[in-house]
Order: C-alpha cells, then structure tokens, then sequence
C-alpha cells in the first residue's frame, strides 16, 4: 500500500538487518530486498559488461564536471532523474540514421545530400563520404546541422566526380563517441 503521510519513515536511508533496505529516490522512500551477492565467479560476458558500464560511469563523471554539459542534460532528464543518469544511459545508446536522401546529387560540384539523424540526447556530428565501385574515396566532408530542434544534416557536394557505381557511407556520432554508419548506393 502506498503512503503518502508517514513521518516515520520519510528521509530513511540505510539497511534493517538482513531483511530490508530503505533508500531515497526523487524525495521518496524506496523499501527493497537487499542485494544478492553470487558465489561464483563473472563469466565473461558479465565482465565485459561491467567494464562497459565502468566506461559509462566515466563518461558521466566528465559530463558532471562540465557545467554547460551537465546543464543540457539535466533538461533532457525526465522528472527524478539526474544528470548523471542520463548521460550514461546516452553512453549505451547509439545514434540512428533514420534517412539518407541523395535525390539533389548526382555527382556535379553543390549537390545535397540530405541525412536524417537522432541520438536519445545529441547527434554531435555527421560524415558524408562518397566512394567510388573500388573502395576508393572520392569526396569526403562534415554535412552541416540543420535549424535548432531539427534532426536534419545537409551535406553539400564541393568536386564533380563520377558516381557510376558509387555508393554514399554516412557516419553519425554523438557526444559519448558512439558512432553508427550507412551506407546507399547511387
């Protein structure tokens, strides 16, 4: 049964033996089982997971450190969550290419190609490369961010080359270092 008045209990923190733990979150009291500690050893897996959450916690510590940084995520976070918990959930999510439109290129210099990009807090860059049936690079540059609140990257061609067989690879990063890529043939 939820309390909504209990002054006895409001501001607990701390274990009752062996049987419960009394924790604070968003200003309430939380009452749980304690923590189970395994016998056995971590398998690799679990290992591996740990370090990457380590890298998170990290992460998360540099962004507290900043005070614009902090500032962005605190807004981003929904109601009792921190700062601190957004930005490692950010650390563990990727950003999406949900678009690649390369109908305004057709491989003369000033053709667009248009890259539709979100991240669950900030696509902080996107790449554009055009490369040719051979592996081979043919133009290679940043696409620039649309208007503030608006997911869309416009890159812009700067040489004339011929696309025959050509394909476009799109990389978008996010402020973590989380890098997703796509590629579209022309």
């Amino acid at each position: 049964m939820k309390q909504t008045r209990n002054s006895i209990m409001r501001g607990t923190s701390g274990a009752l033996g062996d049987e419960l733990v009394f924790r604070q979150r968003a200003g309430k009291t939380v009452i749980s089982l304690p923590p189970i500690v395994k016998a056995y050893p971590p398998t690799t897996g679990q290992l591996e997971v740990r370090n990457k959450f380590l890298e998170a916690c990290r992460y998360a510590k540099t962004v507290l450190a900043n005070p614009a940084l902090k500032e962005a995520y605190a807004a981003k976070s929904p109601a009792g969550t921190s700062a601190y918990n957004t930005a490692t959930a950010d650390f563990f999510r990727a950003p999406v290419i949900l678009s690649v439109d390369t109908g305004n290129y057709n491989g003369s210099a000033g053709g667009t190609i248009l890259v539709l990009a979100t991240d669950d807090f900030k696509v902080q860059s996107v790449r554009v490369s055009v490369i040719d049936a051979d592996g081979e690079i043919l133009e290679e540059g940043l696409a620039v961010a649309g208007a503030s609140g608006t997911d869309l990257w416009t890159y812009t061609a700067l040489n004339s080359v011929d696309i025959t067989g050509a394909k476009v690879s799109v990389q978008a990063h996010d402020l973590p270092g989380n890098v997703t890529t796509q590629e579209t043939e022309l």
